[in-house]
């Protein structure tokens, strides 16, 4: 079987969970014997042993002179820059809506020249791109949904013009993949889309232990200081503002506690603001976007791991947290939430709550061992391997289906 998978970004150049999802499921789904064809907007180094082909070139080569900062995570009037590689020089800067159609218009010619049988597309920036391959090759479309655009506006005031895609890849797509039932749920509610359209696969991690690295922050620690770590981006949905919230409570009754925030976003300047407002300069450290050995060293040396998202489809914080031997708090509003029972959930909004766990999780240690201890056993049954064959599982019944319609 030979699968033609769009996607927005892939590692090492990822500016979320998407890349690092789309990264482990196709591997895996390759170790199952299936040839994947994964087709990036733009060239860019990519870590992979599959077939990669750049729809701005439309060659299928591992390496290129441009690289481009496409944010899969914002508004149709987001500004997209593309980069020399070798000078740093901009070359052009695009809204992010033309680029999704411009990358449309090009899996149209990619799906024209490549002998594939089903077409795979992840997230709202590439379902265009999937249901103009499907129109010139007649090939079945899977539509893998990562998140929503009521997701990232945290509320119903949402794109339009997202919302639009989103209702066209749906309508168009022969099978769905939500990567949680909170996701599923908010497709048939908000998008009116069939439930028996729908096939629920959670996401997966790498289930190995990471190196152990040099724990950072070392001077915070040797003064007996404990770390509550945020890593993520700063946006609307990922609920900063109720962690700077629980952090002012948490300080009040323990001023031993630094706040780290590891991340990038739209609401940086303002979270910055409220840390200052609430006097807590002193006690919450900005640490910028961490990622891969840096991130690793951060989850590593910190005492709590906290993802207070207003909504989160599936949320791999928490898997990556346990993989370095740190616990989690997490929100209930979220798709990781139905897969693993060893970590703290509590309510975004309740900051009360969520200041009141982060304060006994850190005064007991035990506590704190336990939820590594047992979480890490979970971790082995949240495999990405083991969601790529819940995939294969889709492509097969889409398959077995299609061959049903030709006879």
């Amino acid at each position: 079987m030979k699968v033609l998978t769009f996607g927005w970004d892939f590692p090492p150049q990822t500016t979320g969970g998407l890349g690092i999802a789309c990264q482990g499921l196709t591997r895996e789904i390759a170790q199952e014997g299936v040839e994947v064809i994964f087709v990036l907007p733009k060239s860019q180094i990519v870590a992979g042993t599959q077939r990669f082909i750049f729809a701005d070139s439309s060659k299928s080569i591992k390496i290129h002179e441009v690289f481009s900062s496409l944010v899969p995570y914002g508004t149709e009037r987001t500004m997209v820059d593309v980069f020399d590689r070798i000078t740093g020089r901009r070359l052009y800067s695009r809204k992010l809506m033309e680029e999704v159609r411009e990358y449309a218009n090009k899996a149209a010619k990619i799906a024209e020249e490549e002998d594939f049988d089903l077409i795979h597309a992840h997230d709202w920036t590439a379902y265009l791109a999937g249901v103009a391959a499907k129109v010139v090759s007649g090939k079945k479309l899977i539509i893998h949904v990562h998140a929503t655009t009521f997701d990232q506006a945290a509320s119903d005031n949402i794109d339009p013009e997202i919302f639009n895609i989103e209702l066209e890849g749906f309508s168009q797509a022969d099978q769905i993949i939500a990567v949680s039932h909170y996701t599923k749920k908010m497709l048939v509610e908000k998008h009116k889309v069939p439930a028996g359209k729908i096939s629920v696969v959670h996401n997966g991690c790498d289930t190995e232990d990471p190196p152990c690295y040099e724990p950072t922050l070392q001077n915070l620690k040797q003064q007996g200081k404990k770390i509550v770590l945020y890593h993520g981006r700063i946006t609307v949905q990922k609920g900063v503002d109720y962690f700077v919230r629980a952090a002012r409570i948490v300080v009040d009754h323990d001023p031993n506690v630094v706040f780290v925030i590891s991340g990038k976003g739209d609401m940086e300047a303002q979270i910055m603001q409220q840390v200052a407002s609430q006097g807590l300069s002193d006690h919450v450290i900005f640490a910028g976007a961490l990622w891969y050995e840096e991130r690793d060293r951060m989850y590593q040396s910190a005492d709590l791991v906290v993802m207070p998202s207003v909504s989160e489809p599936f949320g791999l914080v928490p898997l990556e947290a346990l993989q370095n031997g740190s616990p989690s708090l997490i929100s209930k509003q979220s798709g990781v939430a139905e897969v693993i029972s060893h970590v703290l959930k509590v309510d975004f909004w309740d900051v009360e709550e969520m200041a009141n766990k982060i304060l006994a999780t850190l005064r007991y240690p035990v506590m704190q061992q336990q939820l590594v201890n047992e979480g890490k056993r979970e971790l082995q049954k949240l495999s990405w391997r083991e969601a790529a064959r819940k995939v294969l599982q889709v492509y097969e019944r889409v398959m077995q289906f299609m061959h049903q319609e030709v006879c």
